[in-house]
Formats: structure tokens, sequence, C-alpha cells
């Protein structure tokens, strides 16, 4: 199996060097470049080939959004890791309107940056546990709208089983605050993943937030 390659991406070198004394020991990484911004990690784009960009959101010259929109633009085999020290609802929504994969904190321990980095090359989205309860308390507070973009429309009953998921409710909870069975609640759940493709919770909430299925989101 091929070593993953990586490009980090941070104005501070304390943090670059931290990421690669995580990362160096692991056999199955790469670190092939470091970048300053934006538009440095563009530059070294055009230079080597990655397979993962680690980046943070302020920077000089080009911030992390506008370079990750650039990057999933333009290399579409490239994914993008959001590694940060913000943690609100408006610079995680911009960074994954802008095509980045996952969003974790620089607080992050070596274990979560390793399954971080597995799950978005794995094709999947990955929140730290801190980030994804932000954006479910986000979610948790808005109006669901219309959802005719989907090939096949959320029922009215879906849509009180997704916000009640977005608070992090468990399927007896749902289930006794709808007054329906934990088994009716799991048949809704699959559904809505069915509807929607995701593969699980967090899928539901990156779904829920590109979509924009609730007001202000």
């Amino acid at each position: 199996m091929s070593k993953i390659k990586l490009l980090i991406v941070d104005d501070h070198q304390i943090v670059r060097d931290g990421v690669k004394l995580y990362l160096e020991k692991n056999a199955d990484f790469d670190i092939v470049d470091e970048a300053v911004n934006g538009d440095d990690a563009l530059k070294k784009l055009k230079d080597v080939t990655v397979d993962l960009v680690m980046i943070d959101i302020n920077m000089a010259e080009m911030n992390g959004i506008e370079a990750t929109k650039n990057i999933t633009d333009t290399y579409k085999d490239v994914k993008v890791l959001a590694l940060t020290m913000h943690n609100d609802y408006q610079h995680i929504k911009a960074m994954m309107d802008a095509g980045a994969s996952g969003y974790i904190l620089k607080s992050c321990d070596e274990k979560e940056m390793l399954t971080a980095i597995n799950a978005v090359m794995n094709d999947e989205i990955f929140y730290s546990k801190e980030v994804a309860q932000t954006v479910m308390n986000n979610l948790a507070r808005k109006k669901p709208k219309a959802t005719e973009q989907l090939a096949t429309p959320l029922t009215p009953r879906e849509l009180e089983v997704y916000e009640l998921i977005l608070e992090e409710m468990s399927n007896q909870e749902i289930a006794d605050k709808l007054f329906i069975s934990v088994r009716t609640v799991e048949v809704h759940k699959r559904n809505l993943m069915e509807k929607t493709g995701a593969k699980n919770s967090t899928g539901l909430v990156l779904y829920a937030v590109k979509n924009q299925l609730f007001d202000n989101i």
C-alpha cells in the first residue's frame, strides 16, 4: 500500500513541527512539503504530488478558506483537512462549503489526528467531537425548510427525527419524545441515510449544512 502524501499548511513553524512529530514516525505517511499560507500551498501543489492537505484558517496573503476552495476546484483528487483553533460555526461552515472533508482542532491528540486523516482518505467526513457538537448545537436551533431538492423529499416525521438526531438524542429518547417505537425510529434513520446518502449521523449533519435543510445555516 502506498503512503499517504501530505502537505502541511500553517503560518507557525511550531505547529508544522508538531504535526510532523505526530506523523513522521508512522510508516503510512509521507510529508512531502510544508507551506506558510494558502498562496504558498498552491505554488507547492504545482510541483509535488499530494493526497491530503492539512491547513489552518487564519493566515496572511491567502487564508485557509480561500485556499481550500482553490485546491478542491483545481485538484479533484486532493483531500483537505482543516486543522485550526477556531471552533465556531461560521468558520466550520465556511471550510466545509469550500470543500474540506474534515475539521479538527489544534488541541487534538495524536490518535484523533490519525483517525481524522484515515477517515478523510476513506472518503468519509470527519469532525472532531467538539466541532460536531458546535455544528449540532447550531442546527438544533433552526427550523426545517422544504426538501424538494432531494430525489425523494423527507416526510414531516423524518424531519422531526432528523432534528432530534441533530440534538444528539438516542433512539430511545427520540422514540419517547415522538411517542413511537425504537424500531420505528431506526426505520426513519435508515430512510434518512438512504435519501441523503449519509453513512452515519455525522454525514447527516454535513448534508444538512451543505444543503441548507434548516433556515439560516
